[in-house]
């Protein structure tokens, strides 16, 4: 097996490497095998890097909505935005390229929605926005400071 190549290579390269560690002391060597071990490597498959895996996997209506609709809103306004929601909508029954394309966008749109609420952004940007305009000092939920700057820890 592969397991005993290479524990008999790791002792046929410790022997070698005592010789030469003792050969300046004793002035003494060994001869080296003529056949050493031979280790032959098993191919292993490539991955196929084109498939995408999701193919079971399809994200809600709502996370391709907001995902198309902000690549618009993005790319061409508000009225670009209303025509990539729609035309995302009904590409994410198809197969091809658009219906791959949306699903994927609404699957990173989905992700971005999990994240926020992991994160509690909409509440940061809310204490943001507020000690901006209040110029008050808004207690820290990690250690009860009180800071103008909740970004200081």
């Amino acid at each position: 097996t592969l397991h005993q190549e290479v524990n008999s290579t790791t002792s046929y390269l410790h022997s070698i490497l005592s010789n030469i560690m003792t050969a300046d002391k004793d002035f003494t060597f060994e001869p080296i095998p003529s056949d050493p071990p031979i280790v032959e490597a098993v191919p292993t498959p490539t991955p196929d890097y084109t498939a995408s895996g999701h193919e079971e996997e399809h994200p809600s209506d709502t996370a391709i909505l907001a995902g198309c609709g902000l690549i618009g809103w993005v790319v061409g306004g508000p009225f670009l935005a209303l025509l990539t929601a729609l035309g995302g909508n009904w590409a994410k029954k198809k197969q091809g390229p658009f219906g791959e394309s949306t699903r994927a966008i609404g699957r990173i749109a989905e992700a971005a929605g999990k994240k926020t609420k992991d994160e509690k952004l909409f509440g940061k940007v809310k204490h943001s926005i507020g000690s901006l305009f209040h110029g008050k000092k808004s207690t820290c939920e990690h250690c009860n400071c009180e800071n103008s700057n909740l970004n200081l820890h």
